[in-house]
């Protein structure tokens, strides 16, 4: 063990003085060349290949390098024009609110008859059997059941349930409902019911309207006010075509909606009206005379909102 730990102090020892020979030559390399030329033939081979070996290395990191920066750059561009682009989306976006808020608002201003609440639509259920939103306005706004609610280009429908902070309404397109109207044009003055159709989604009917009753393609239909939910006077829309039914007793009207339920987002709440609203229990419309078929739009019983 001690002999061992000789050697290896010897071995440590004489490497120590030959790095200072070697040091003490390459700095007098140039007054002792008897020993430092054969140094250099010795070592000029090691230092070159190191020195080209070195040299690769640092041009593949310069690469590395440039490719890394390049990619960050291209990430940098690519996240720039995607960050430019959701701008873009939100000015759009921006304008557009301002612009259906500005139509909205100048609406509110153009009928100071109506108190309204302005609502958004957080959820939609248009089907078949069933045409409905959410608002984000309920109970705790003001809202109560069987409110009017409607838009600038017509009525939309009726408030049917009420949360605290947040309500339902079932639109005219939904087959249960029903609506009082009126044709609009003087010579008329045809009153009606207009009800959804599941059949015809987006088409509201006219129903049971008497055989000779005057009313025309194009006819426009506002809210007769019978019913006490609309008002009167509200656009409801326009009469696409006119068929008889079956037995030729009646006939039945399909209705283009004025309001594109499609892009409804916001909608007032019609939460009071200085507007005269006909109290249906002092007056039934009578639009016909009494037949045999007593489901004929007019005749006593007849329902209408």
């Amino acid at each position: 063990m001690i002999q061992s730990d000789r050697k290896l102090l010897i071995f440590v020892v004489l490497g120590c003085i030959i790095m200072a020979l070697l040091g003490f030559a390459w700095k007098q390399r140039t007054s002792i060349p008897f020993v430092t030329v054969p140094f250099e033939k010795i070592v000029t081979p090691f230092t070159y290949g190191s020195a080209r070996v070195l040299s690769t290395i640092q041009t593949g990191i310069r690469i590395i390098d440039n490719a890394i920066s390049g990619f960050v750059e291209s990430n940098d561009k690519d996240n720039t024009i995607a960050d430019l682009q959701q701008k873009v989306v939100n000015h759009d976006e921006v304008v557009a609110e301002n612009i259906r808020l500005r139509q909205m608002l100048n609406y509110k201003s153009s009928h100071p008859e109506f108190t309204m609440t302005l609502a958004g639509i957080i959820t939609k259920d248009f089907g078949t059997w069933s045409n409905t939103f959410t608002i984000d306005r309920g109970e705790n706004d003001g809202i109560q059941p069987n409110m009017a609610v409607v838009v600038p280009s017509g009525v939309v429908g009726f408030v049917t349930d009420v949360y605290p902070n947040s309500a339902r309404v079932q639109t005219i397109l939904d087959p249960r409902s029903a609506i009082g109207v009126i044709v609009q044009r003087p010579e008329s003055r045809l009153a009606g019911v207009v009800k959804g159709d599941g059949n015809h989604p987006n088409e509201p009917m006219m129903v049971n309207i008497a055989r000779d009753g005057d009313v025309l393609v194009g006819d426009k239909l506002i809210t007769s006010g019978y019913g006490g939910i609309y008002p009167k006077g509200l656009l409801v829309g326009n009469v696409l075509t006119i068929t008889n039914d079956t037995e030729g007793f009646v006939k039945n009207a399909a209705i283009q909606p004025s309001v594109d339920f499609n892009r409804l987002e916001e909608v007032f709440i019609i939460t009071a009206s200085t507007v005269q609203t006909p109290d249906k229990a002092k007056l039934e419309p009578k639009l016909v005379p009494q037949t045999q078929r007593d489901q004929v739009q007019g005749a006593k019983g007849a329902v209408n909102q």
